[in-house]
């Protein structure tokens, strides 16, 4: 099992920093497959809306028909279609996902799969609330997957799901503020990469500019990432030390409130090219503005108060409505008060309304 964890742990890391990526995933998906010895591995993402692209990985040939729209030629209803009638969260075999002895099930195992060699397999299809999908599927051609590989499979449902969703509020983000890729990967992201003292042995443009800048961390005389706060530093020693000791860990520190600033703490890939392999990754995100700034444009996008902004922004941040009171001095009663009149505003039902509403407005941008 300990085995497991650990796999899981740096699929984890993969996948949520192959949301970032163009195409997104390819690298999480080529991890996989090499730590589960498959000879084929594929993911689907479709989304809820006409405008929001699917993402196949491997990439289909040039030329050829959208996935669904093959399905439908050959099919007709999509709702009959096997891929569409799997349970969520569950991990199929190929026999549990398809009749052998359909011939109309083997011809759509062929557009499936992609690979007409494939003898054995593993499928999941994992959803996001606002109806993004992903199918992800594993195959072999001349021996069986293991309990473990399920295992692995399933164990990644949630993190799958939540992929989804962020791949598709980024996808609505950028339309809404009509921006391009590029500039979605220009948000305040950066890397450090960290040798078992915690010296830095490299780091992104955008980490560079954070140790510079030197508020919430900075680079020490003999080169290591240091965190201001007592708390995160703690942390961030604590995950070094278990990590020369050979523990496949994940943690995540909370480095600043204004701005806003987060850091994973991972392990790093195996096969990461140079001569000096990093004991730890550190990914770094955040807001670029402060709530001050923040809480503005939330004010003139949706017509809230200045008051009402910021309990938005707090809501945004995973604050509750009773914590948020506190921190803006005012009464349970008065913030469930602004709560309503902001959900009316923006026209949101609740809080998880709320944060997809500000993540997929120019706000987060800013």
């Amino acid at each position: 099992m300990s085995v497991i964890l650990s796999e899981e742990h740096d699929l984890i890391a993969a996948l949520h920093r192959g949301t970032l990526g163009a195409p997104p995933w390819e690298n999480f998906l080529a991890q996989l497959k090499r730590r589960t010895a498959a000879d084929y591995a594929n993911l689907f993402f479709q989304g809820d809306h006409d405008w929001l692209q699917s993402v196949q990985i491997p990439a289909a040939r040039p030329g050829s028909d959208d996935i669904n729209e093959i399905y439908q030629k050959d099919f007709g209803k999509v709702a009959a279609l096997p891929h569409y009638a799997m349970r969520l969260n569950r991990v199929y075999s190929l026999d549990e996902f398809l009749d052998p002895d359909d011939p109309r099930q083997s011809r759509f195992k062929a557009l499936f799969l992609r690979d007409p060699n494939v003898r054995f397999a593993r499928i999941m299809r994992v959803a996001e609330p606002n109806g993004g999908q992903i199918w992800i599927s594993l195959g072999r051609k001349d021996s069986n997957f293991s309990a473990s590989d399920g295992a692995l499979l399933g164990a990644l449902a949630n993190h799958l799901a939540i992929a989804a969703g962020t791949h598709s509020e980024l996808e609505r983000q950028r339309l809404k503020a009509g921006i391009s890729a590029d500039a979605i990967m220009r948000l305040n992201f950066g890397w450090f990469m960290l040798d078992g003292s915690g010296r830095i042995i490299d780091m992104s443009e955008q980490a560079e500019a954070l140790v510079q800048e030197a508020q919430t961390l900075r680079k020490s005389p003999d080169g290591r990432l240091v965190a201001e706060r007592a708390d995160a530093q703690g942390v961030l020693r604590q995950f070094l030390k278990m990590r020369q000791a050979g523990e496949s860990v994940v943690r995540t520190v909370h480095l600043s409130d204004e701005p806003w600033l987060d850091m994973l703490l991972t392990n790093p890939p195996a096969d990461l090219p140079g001569a000096i392999q990093p004991v730890a990754i550190a990914f770094v995100h955040g807001e670029r503005s402060s709530s001050a700034e923040r809480s503005d444009h939330l004010a003139n996008l949706f017509g809230l108060t200045i008051q009402e902004a910021r309990l938005a922004l707090h809501i945004s941040h995973g604050v509750t409505i009773r914590e948020a009171a506190t921190l803006l001095g005012l009464t349970h009663e008065t913030a469930r008060l602004y709560s309503k009149r902001i959900y009316a505003k923006t026209g949101t039902r609740g809080q998880a309304d709320l944060v997809r509403l500000i993540l997929a407005s120019i706000v987060a941008l800013t």
